[in-house]
């Protein structure tokens, strides 16, 4: 192992907890936030070049494509805890073989789910509702998403591998070059040549497609402590098994994300109509920034969190977890002075002066935001679960959160309508949130 990722890995057993909190989550916090910037301009492009109807094409498509995300979250959430743990025990040829069998499975999981998206994403996109011009505006999207989906796979599971190497900083600047990339194609291909929606994928594919490959170049440098050989890319059935078993949370966690936007999609469609759809674009856009930080916050603990437990210092633990929880709720607690104080603004960022989609959006923020805090609780609780190991009460959390949102979201549009669909969200994230730190005060 090289001097300096040997010295970095006993720091994180040896430094103040506290240093360490701002020395992890600060750059994944950046690189998070950089994410959501870019997530956040890529809603305001499609709002104010093609409008209502790009609004609600992207978001009928998004949580269809994300699978990939949820995938690629998967592998690289679970060798990630993994690779840390093994590094606290001092086993670093396990590690190594961890992070190549990481790799294989991409690349398998990439010609898997690709092939299936390109075969079955019009199908899916008519069973939630869609029709007419916004159906294939979303169908387009989709079929570059899935074309040329292995980057994301493989981005979000090394960018989390590379932070696990000691290089949360290289990931932020990764990061931050995507983002830029990703403007910039944007204006190119929606606003200088319209292709729309289509425009608005190949921008977001080929910015994954250059953090894929300069996440990945570490790996095969001497500068990496696991770096990759031929014989870590063998797939080992028993790691394999703790790759999934770990990482099945992070899979749960982003299904989630694609069920929730789905399943309100299809909920709106069903008591509203394609506005609903519009607003509830803005809603998902603005919350997604919000998100970003909290699995910022999530993801910087992580390397921490399953070293020290790897090492036996269960203390050093639940401190870095208690700070977590701790800033998780300040930022949320600006979040909502930010949304309820000045929700007009939030609104013009992505669709100018609409009078049509405004009152729709407010409305649906001023009963949707209030659940603000109990989703970062419930994403830095997750990720807690699953980086020390406790991969069952980490299912729970993520399964329960995809059980819980599929009955209250119809029950309460059936029951409600349109106000029923906004509150669904925060009301079972509000009875899981209880659960989990009643789960975290009896271990």
């Amino acid at each position: 192992m090289p001097a300096s990722s040997s010295s970095q890995f006993l720091s994180l057993r040896d430094d103040s907890i506290f240093r360490l909190f701002w020395r992890y989550t600060l750059p994944t916090i950046a690189a998070m936030l950089v994410t959501g910037v870019y997530v956040a301009i890529d809603g305001m492009f499609v709002g104010h070049v093609i409008g209502e109807k790009g609004l609600a094409g992207i978001i009928l498509g998004y949580p269809i494509g994300s699978i990939l995300y949820a995938i690629g979250a998967m592998l690289g959430m679970g060798a990630s805890a993994l690779v840390s743990i093994k590094l606290g025990e001092q086993k670093t040829d396990q590690a190594r073989q961890i992070v190549g069998n990481a790799l294989t499975l991409c690349l398998i999981a990439s010609v898997f789910f690709c092939s299936a998206g390109i075969l079955f994403g019009h199908d899916i996109l008519l069973w939630i509702g869609a029709e007419g011009e916004i159906l294939e505006m979303a169908s387009d999207y989709l079929f570059w998403y899935f074309l040329l989906g292995a980057f994301p796979i493989i981005s979000m599971a090394f960018s989390s591998l590379l932070r696990n190497d000691g290089q949360p900083n290289r990931v932020t600047l990764i990061m931050i070059f995507g983002g830029i990339l990703n403007i910039v194609l944007d204006w190119l291909l929606i606003v200088v040549f319209p292709y729309e929606l289509t425009g608005a994928a190949i921008a977001t594919m080929l910015s994954q497609a250059a953090t894929c490959l300069l996440c990945l170049q570490h790996f095969f440098s001497d500068k990496s402590s696991l770096r990759f050989s031929m014989d870590s890319l063998k797939l080992k059935w028993d790691i394999v098994t703790q790759i999934l078993r770990l990482g099945i949370s992070s899979l749960l966690m982003y299904l989630y994300l694609s069920v929730v936007l789905i399943l309100h999609n299809k909920a709106f469609l069903w008591v509203g109509s394609a506005i609903h759809v519009a607003a509830y674009s803005i809603v998902s856009y603005t919350e997604a920034f919000f998100y970003l930080v909290f699995e910022g916050i999530a993801l910087g603990i992580q390397p921490i969190t399953s070293y020290n437990t790897g090492a036996g210092l269960k203390d050093r633990v639940i401190k870095v977890r208690n700070i977590a929880f701790a800033t998780t709720l300040i930022v949320a607690a600006f979040g909502l002075f930010i949304l309820y104080g000045f929700p007009e603004w939030v609104v013009y960022l992505f669709a100018g002066d609409n009078q049509a989609l405004q009152p729709e959006t407010i409305n649906g923020m001023q009963r949707y935001f209030w659940g603000l805090p109990m989703e970062g609780m419930l994403l830095v609780g997750a990720t807690y679960f699953q980086s020390v190991n406790q991969a069952k009460e980490a299912s729970i959390l993520t399964g329960g959160k995809l059980i819980f949102i599929t009955l209250f979201i119809f029950v309460l549009a059936k029951l409600f309508g349109v106000n029923g669909v906004w509150i669904a969200l925060p009301l079972c994230s509000a009875i899981l949130t209880t659960w989990m730190l009643w789960t975290l005060r009896k271990a």
